[in-house]
Parts: structure tokens; C-alpha cells; sequence
């Protein structure tokens, strides 16, 4: 198969769903530095996290966010590089850290509870435009996907009708 027949079937489809990605998170950062906010877009749900819901171990963050431990580390490094957040004693297991926000982080989540609104309304229109809940597809390919895997729909004995 040539490069451009490849580019024209749906064996692109995770390049275009990587596409879509990319351009979501760059409108996104582009919306919230007009908003004063500093976090980077990859940072939201780890900030929304530990806002709405307090301190938490990294692997709590990993486990909650469906992140790899790595991912979660690395995500985490900028927020702690940036001030935004710190790993301090757990106070009902002094054997392990938690991770909260400091000052800075707290208010970015403050700014980030009024951006999370105009994200959704904005999701609402395109999906309104598009005539479908793209999120609850996406969930729902993500769902299918952890059952059966491209490399069992790849072999053709999925058993599935």
C-alpha cells in the first residue's frame, strides 16, 4: 500500500486521532493563556484532581488520571519545576508523600474551575455540529479496545458479531 493510499484509509486513523489531539491541546493552551492561566494543558487533570479533591500519592494521581507511572512523574516534574505543586509528608502514613498544590496552584485550579465550563460548552457545540457525542464514542472505542485489542481484531477471530 503507498504512502498517500495509507493516508486515505482508516489505517490512519490513530494518525488523525493524534492530529485531532494535537490541535485540541494547542487551541486549548492558546484559550487559557487568554485567560491568564499558566498551567500547560497536559497539567488540567492533575491540577483539577488534587483541587477538587485534596492531596494525593502519585500513584493514586496515576492510577485515577489512567496514566503510566512515568507519565504521571514527568507531568507532575513540571508542576513541581513550576511551583505549582509540592510532595509533602502523608499525614496518616508518614512512610509515603502526598502531592498538593502550594499557593500558586491553587489558584490556577481557581481559574481552571472557570475555564472548565467554557471547555465544556465549547465540546457541546462541535459535538452538536457534528451531529454526535464524540467524547462518549471515544470512551466507548477506548472501552472496546481494553476488551479486544487491535491485535485480536487484526487476526480476524474476534467472535464478535
Amino acid at each position: 500500500m503507498s504512502a498517500p493510499q495509507y493516508l486515505d484509509t482508516t489505517a490512519a486513523f490513530a494518525l488523525r486521532v493524534t492530529q485531532l489531539s494535537d490541535r485540541l491541546y494547542a487551541q486549548m493552551a492558546s484559550s487559557m493563556a487568554d485567560r491568564d492561566m499558566r498551567i500547560v494543558t497536559k497539567t488540567m487533570g492533575i491540577v483539577q484532581l488534587l483541587y477538587s479533591e485534596g492531596p494525593q500519592s502519585q500513584a493514586d494521581i496515576a492510577q485515577r488520571l489512567r496514566y503510566s507511572h512515568q507519565l504521571a512523574a514527568q507531568r507532575l516534574s513540571w508542576l513541581y519545576k513550576h511551583d505549582y505543586a509540592v510532595a509533602v509528608p502523608d499525614p496518616n502514613d508518614g512512610r509515603r508523600n502526598v502531592i498538593d498544590l502550594t499557593d500558586a496552584g491553587r489558584e490556577e485550579g481557581a481559574k481552571l474551575q472557570r475555564f472548565l465550563p467554557l471547555l465544556i460548552e465549547a465540546y457541546r457545540h462541535l459535538f452538536d455540529e457534528l451531529g454526535l457525542d464524540l467524547d462518549a464514542v471515544v470512551q466507548r472505542a477506548d472501552e472496546q479496545l481494553r476488551a479486544t485489542p487491535l491485535s485480536a481484531r487484526m487476526q480476524g477471530d474476534l467472535g464478535v458479531g
